[in-house]
């Protein structure tokens, strides 16, 4: 994408969640590589949680006082402030430091409205230092309102947009999709479409459409765009996109995020919640 002064669309600012669980290290490094690749600022963000995993202990018993257990998050914020810093420092990324309380998937998006995309790690159930919540992944797509990159919680990425999968229907998220992955795909060497059969309509139909994109894709410089069809009668389609990725060796899949939130009921669309339980390199969700 070119803005109205000619420059290249790019990632200016990051923001990354940051918390006391296992894979948060990781995650920084990860986009300290990001952020130096696109000369952008990167916003650390700690959403203050009491977990009650913290606060009872094995026997459902008042284990802490609340006072100890918010000394204990204080002291944790801000240790991670000053690794996070040290860490931005030395990778010569600028950065800054953003805290709030509350429900973290609520915290999180608040702060990040304010970058060109969001980063987090995928959940794990195990790592209870990170205190995100329930459904904080989930949330957060719902919520920001911001592309948001989702780490797995396993796994090395070295790279991430030289070998893109975009998973494309037709509809509103996906054209949104590839509207917000627009700063990586234009740093792409390689683009591949997918679509699954039935999708956007009959065959000859999601050819001639599959024209548009393409030339959409031509005219904001991203890699010229391969065409996938692939049957889901088999198999599901989560299932499918992780297949197509590693077929394609992609380095990230670009799609769009499907869901709601009725009363306190959060509905996922199956292929998101898919990708969510089971991704195998970033995805960047876009809703």
């Amino acid at each position: 994408m070119i803005t109205s002064t000619g420059e290249v669309a790019m990632f200016r600012r990051i923001a990354v969640h940051v918390d006391p669980g296992v894979d948060c290290p990781r995650r920084i490094e990860f986009c300290l590589r990001i952020a130096k690749a696109h000369d952008a600022h990167l916003t650390g963000i700690f959403a203050s949680y009491m977990s009650p995993g913290n606060s009872f202990d094995e026997g459902g018993l008042w284990a802490r006082s609340s006072e100890r257990v918010i000394e204990i998050d204080t002291k944790s914020c801000a240790t991670l402030q000053t690794a996070f810093c040290d860490a931005a420092g030395r990778a010569g990324v600028a950065a800054s430091w953003r805290q709030g309380e509350g429900w973290p998937a609520r915290c999180v998006s608040r702060h990040a409205r304010y970058s060109d995309a969001l980063i987090i790690g995928q959940d794990n159930a195990y790592d209870l230092k990170a205190a995100t919540g329930s459904d904080f992944v989930e949330q957060t797509l719902l919520f920001v309102g911001r592309p948001v990159i989702v780490l797995p919680n396993a796994g090395t990425f070295e790279t991430l947009g030289t070998r893109v999968l975009y998973c494309w229907n037709g509809g509103r998220e996906a054209a949104r999709a590839i509207a917000d992955a627009a700063p990586l795909l234009r740093k792409a060497g390689s683009l591949r479409v997918l679509t699954m059969d039935g999708d956007a309509g009959p065959k000859a139909e999601v050819e001639a459409l599959f024209e548009d994109l393409a030339a959409y894709c031509a005219c904001h410089g991203f890699p010229q765009a391969e065409h996938e069809i692939r049957s889901t009668r088999d198999t599901d389609v989560g299932d499918a996109i992780l297949s197509a990725a590693a077929d394609f060796g992609a380095d990230l899949i670009v799609m769009g995020a499907y869901g709601h939130s009725r009363m306190h009921q959060l509905v996922m669309g199956g292929a998101t919640r898919a990708l969510l339980n089971a991704m195998t390199v970033p995805v960047l969700f876009s809703h």
